[in-house]
């Protein structure tokens, strides 16, 4: 569950706690020039959140008993027992200072998305040109329209809703892995991904970003 199944009073109180955030300072410096890090986004809502009934928390869990993926959960919680969350993966760096640095970025970026706060111009984590991201999108919208051709699924032969969800994970920010995933099936969802193909699927796409990501950190 993202969020409780009522959360009236949490925006309301959230509502409140936003007129009063302090500005953000900049305390950490970047490629691009100084930016505001974790603890100053924290500085900068603490106050407000504590005042307001609110609390800001962050822990990890790894998926299938230990085994999988490490999701991190960033929850704002209202004294009401009224809460919104949201996850995220943890990308594992080459070392555990690199993990940690991907780890803190993304802490930070989810932090700053729940509490509504624009990150620093400077932020190395935020992205100026979202074009990339809008293309994906819509190539991804075209992929799931209706096809003449489209063969007739099999409901009682697809993934359960515990690999999509881990497929899902794997796939986050590689929106052209999933199309070409979905071409090679001729669907139109992933939820739709035949269950024998699931850990041929899943394998395929961890070692495609196991290449770009050591190309990527070749580049740095």
């Amino acid at each position: 569950m993202y969020r409780s199944e009522s959360i009236g009073m949490l925006v309301a109180a959230l509502a409140k706690a936003q007129g009063s955030y302090k500005p953000l300072i900049a305390n950490e410096k970047g490629p691009k020039g100084p930016y505001a890090n974790l603890e100053a986004t924290i500085d900068a809502v603490r106050d407000s959140l504590s005042s307001n009934g609110l609390s800001l928390f962050q822990y990890e869990e790894i998926q299938d008993d230990g085994a999988g993926a490490i999701i991190l959960k960033t929850v704002i919680a209202h004294e009401s027992d009224q809460f919104i969350s949201s996850w995220a993966r943890v990308i594992k760096g080459a070392t555990l200072k690199e993990t940690g640095s991907n780890t803190e970025i993304i802490k930070r970026r989810q932090a700053q998305t729940l509490l509504g706060i624009a990150p620093s111009k400077c932020d190395p984590a935020a992205a100026d040109d979202d074009g990339y991201d809008m293309s994906e999108k819509a190539l991804m919208r075209e992929v799931r329209k209706p096809r003449e051709d489209q063969k007739v699924v099999d409901r009682n032969d697809v993934i359960d809703t515990r690999q999509y969800n881990e497929l899902m994970l794997e796939l986050e920010g590689y929106e052209s892995i999933a199309k070409d995933i979905m071409d090679t099936h001729e669907i139109q969802t992933l939820a739709d991904l035949p269950s024998s193909e699931f850990f041929k699927a899943i394998t395929r796409v961890r070692k495609i970003k196991k290449q770009q990501e050591d190309y990527e950190r070749r580049a740095r």
